[in-house]
């Protein structure tokens, strides 16, 4: 991923959140949580990383390198992209192994989860060279390998609602939310990704 572009829309998702929480989020009836973008993920977290995922996807390295954490609670239904320590502490559960999602592929697909809705769905890109972003909804971490199995890890199982490609790609995903973002401002659309 272009530097410059992370760079860019990390301002840009910045501002769209704070002109939403200003214009659209004040109105509400309630206290706005802590909206953040960043801050950047620190060499020591991305060496880590690297280090315990080393299949981790180079684009999701870049957007923690560049980017960061984004938490944005009261945007629409809430988004959330994760920083490197979530990442491992709360979602790299075995050996060394990446996550899976079987159905309703034909074949098992390696993925990373990076980030989730306020409706309980979870962001993950497939490993490999393109990238793709699914959100998977109702899906449950199955430590017994429900959908897949390997002798030391597991899978989420994605039986119940399923699988949705959201973009061909983290960069067009990225895209996706920002404009979510910048039209939950400009009037408090709600956009699904």
């Amino acid at each position: 991923m272009d530097e410059q572009r992370l760079i860019a829309w990390g301002a840009s998702i910045e501002a769209a959140t704070t002109r939403a929480v200003r214009d659209i989020v004040s109105t509400f009836p309630f206290e706005p949580g802590a909206h953040d973008v960043g801050p950047p993920a620190s060499e020591a977290e991305l060496a880590e990383l690297r280090s315990r995922m080393p299949w981790i996807p180079d684009a999701l390295v870049a957007v923690c390198r560049l980017v960061g954490a984004v938490s944005l609670p009261d945007i629409a239904n809430g988004y959330f992209m994760f920083d490197p320590g979530y990442i491992l502490g709360v979602l790299y559960h075995h050996d060394g192994l990446p996550d899976r999602i079987g159905a309703p592929f034909d074949e098992d697909v390696d993925i990373v989860v990076f980030g989730s809705d306020g409706g309980g769905a979870l962001y993950a890109i497939t490993l490999g060279d393109i990238g793709t972003v699914y959100r998977l909804r109702e899906c449950a971490y199955d430590d017994a390998g429900g959908c897949y199995s390997y002798d030391t890890g597991a899978s989420y199982d994605t039986s119940h609602v399923g699988v949705t490609m959201v973009a061909e790609s983290l960069d067009k995903f990225l895209d996706k939310l920002l404009n979510a973002v910048m039209a939950f401002a400009d009037d408090g659309s709600i956009t699904d990704l």
